[in-house]
C-alpha cells in the first residue's frame, strides 16, 4: 500500500484532480457579477411553502445576495454558482473516478483545509470537454446532505445555471419538552425531499457596486 500511494501514477493522478478546479476558475476568469431572476419549487416532507420568486446578486469573489419583497427561504450550498468557490488552495483534492460510458467527467472529492461554515466534504462531477460543474453532493457536520445536478446555458459568453435541482436528506432533531407529549408524535429521523431553483433573465458583468451587498432587512437568502 505505501509503494502505491507514493507511485508516480497515484502522485500523477492527484494533481491531475487539481487541474480541474485550474479549468474551472480561468473559464470564469472574465465573470465579474451577474445579476438572474430566481424562481424557487419546494417539495419537502413536513415543510409547505409556495413558489417563491426573487432576484440573485453574485459578485466575485464571493459576494452573494438575495433580494425578495417577503421572506425568502433560499439554499446557498448548492443553489447557486459561485465560480470562485473551489479554489484547489482552499481543499484536500482527491481523485475519485472517471466516466464509464464516455470519459468525458471526473468526480473529485474535496475536503475543506479550514473550517468552512458546516461542510465536511463535497463531491463534484466535472464535465471535463466544457469545465462544468454537473453534479455536486454536500455533507455538512450537522448530518445534511444535499445532492445538486445542474442544467446550463449560454449568457453574454457565460455558461450558467438555467434549473439547479436539489435533493435534501436532512436530520430532524427532537423538541424539548414534556416526554410524554414527545411520545404522542412519531417523528421521522429524517426529511427528504427535493428544491426546483429555475433562473432567467440574466445580466452579466453590468458592474454591480459593494453596496448591494450590504444587510438590508428580511430580503436575505437563508
Amino acid at each position: 500500500m505505501a509503494l502505491f500511494l507514493l507511485s508516480p501514477q497515484w502522485a500523477g493522478a492527484q494533481e491531475d484532480a487539481s487541474r480541474y478546479l485550474d479549468s474551472i476558475e480561468k473559464k470564469y476568469a472574465g465573470l465579474k457579477d451577474y445579476t438572474a431572476e430566481v424562481s424557487v419549487h419546494f417539495d419537502i416532507e413536513t415543510f409547505k411553502a409556495p413558489d417563491m420568486q426573487a432576484r440573485l446578486y453574485y459578485k466575485a469573489p464571493d459576494k452573494m445576495k438575495v433580494e425578495s419583497k417577503r421572506v425568502f427561504f433560499f439554499p446557498r450550498d448548492g443553489g447557486y454558482l459561485n465560480p470562485s468557490q473551489f479554489k484547489k488552495e482552499g481543499f484536500e483534492v482527491r481523485f475519485l473516478a472517471r466516466s464509464a460510458d464516455d470519459g468525458k467527467s471526473v468526480t473529485l472529492k474535496l475536503t475543506p483545509q479550514k473550517g468552512k461554515r458546516n461542510i465536511h466534504e463535497f463531491v463534484l462531477t466535472i464535465d471535463t470537454d466544457r469545465n462544468l460543474i454537473r453534479e455536486m453532493e454536500v455533507t455538512q457536520f450537522d448530518g445534511r446532505e444535499i445532492k445538486a445536478a445542474i442544467d446550463y446555458g449560454k449568457f453574454d459568453g457565460f455558461e450558467l445555471p438555467v434549473h439547479i435541482r436539489l435533493k435534501l436528506d436532512i436530520p430532524t432533531f427532537e423538541t424539548e419538552g414534556p416526554k410524554e407529549f414527545d411520545q404522542l408524535i412519531q417523528k421521522p429521523k429524517r426529511v427528504t425531499g427535493t428544491i426546483e431553483i429555475t433562473y432567467s433573465n440574466y445580466k452579466v458583468n453590468s458592474g454591480l457596486s459593494d453596496e448591494i451587498f450590504k444587510e438590508s432587512g428580511p430580503s436575505k437568502g437563508r
